[in-house]
């Protein structure tokens, strides 16, 4: 269900980034919307398991190395989405510094997390 949220939440900021702020992104059209909250996704997805790998391969010691590498890579990881899908997605396009920055944060601030089920218990 977090999965279906986020995606919906992508569609959403990404459709109204092209409808209200055309002059900083443009996407061409619904098909290049929907192929781009998808890739989204899927580098989202493709991201938890290489984390999870990482954090399991602490047990034969590789992890180590790895693990660090892969949460600093987060911090930026929504900007290298939106670069990806800026270069290698055609119909797609984000103009300036300042918008990958804005369209990370707002990414960021509305992207939906799991809740964990932690109890107190005294």
């Amino acid at each position: 269900m977090k999965n279906i949220l986020n995606f919906l939440v992508t569609v959403l900021v990404f459709w109204i980034g092209n409808e209200y702020f055309s002059s900083y992104i443009s996407i061409s059209d619904t098909k290049t919307l929907i192929l781009a909250s998808i890739l989204m996704f899927l580098i989202s997805f493709i991201y938890s398991l290489i984390m999870a790998a990482s954090v399991l391969s602490i047990l034969v010691g590789i992890g180590c190395l790895t693990t660090p590498l892969l949460i600093l890579a987060s911090l930026i990881l929504t900007p290298i989405k939106l670069w990806l899908l800026n270069t290698y997605l055609p119909g797609f396009h984000i103009h300036g510094l300042w918008t990958y920055v804005i369209m990370s944060v707002v990414l960021s601030i509305f992207t939906v997390k799991a809740r964990s089920n932690h109890v107190n218990r005294n």
